[in-house]
């Protein structure tokens, strides 16, 4: 399996010391800022916030997987994007370019909840190096920002059931991503053993820990409904009072 890498840098971080504290300030600055500064563009300037976005995203993601030859060789168990926040951050591109439905809402769902989970307890047995430290907080923000330039700047919301399917996804995900575990004897998804991190909704061993993640899911979820329904209640409404 894939233990994480002791480092010079990992074995000194706490969560929400002051590093912690700081990235989590400036991730949570660019989260709100970043929606609003798009909502504020000319309807004909749009489409360039969003490649902005995109490039941004992608060269980041470059800049990731070359950092971790800085001190490691890539491979197949550690490196491929399989992970939640990884794929998840792949669907949150393609619903920010074509506004698909359930590219969004699985987005919505998954990448503002993982997203600003992980925003508050990194895995900081497995950030290795200062600048992965940084691209961790890039990376785990910008699955919040996509999702939100969505909502905030094309007017997207979510619909009925949008929850159940997103999480018949997520499980259905687990099938593949099992057997690539299998082959490449990786752990992507956690699904194989229980990861090493302070997040208390990490809870039991294997694999009861799986349970916990999925309950803890489902109510940051229903939390995060909550402003849709009510933006889809405000809608309908106002329909309403036009006819």
């Amino acid at each position: 399996m894939t233990e994480p890498i002791i480092s010079e840098f990992n074995k000194f971080l706490r969560l929400f010391d002051g590093l912690h504290l700081w990235a989590l300030f400036i991730s949570i600055g660019f989260i709100i800022l970043i929606p609003l500064v798009g909502r504020k563009l000319p309807e004909n300037k749009k489409y360039i916030g969003v490649w902005v976005l995109v490039s941004f995203t992608i060269i980041q993601e470059i800049f990731d997987y070359y950092n971790r030859t800085s001190f490691r060789e890539l491979n197949l168990a550690r490196d491929l994007p399989l992970n939640i926040c990884s794929y998840s951050l792949i669907i949150a591109l393609a619903s920010l370019i074509t506004r698909n439905k359930f590219c969004f809402e699985f987005s919505y769902f998954i990448g503002v909840t993982a997203g600003l989970q992980s925003l508050l307890t990194p895995g900081i047995s497995y950030i290795y190096n200062q600048t992965e430290y940084i691209l961790f907080f890039m990376h785990h923000s910008l699955m919040v920002i996509l999702p939100l330039w969505n909502v905030f700047v094309d007017g997207i919301t979510t619909s009925k059931y949008a929850i159940f399917r997103t999480m018949l996804f997520l499980n259905l995900m687990v099938i593949p991503v099992g057997v690539i575990n299998w082959l490449t004897q990786s752990n992507y998804m956690y699904v194989c053993e229980k990861p090493v991190n302070d997040s208390p909704f990490i809870v039991g061993d294997w694999p009861w820990y799986m349970l916990g993640l999925q309950m803890a899911g489902i109510i940051m979820m229903l939390i995060a409904a909550i402003p849709m329904i009510i933006a889809n209640k405000a809608r309908a409404l106002k329909k309403l009072k036009e006819l």
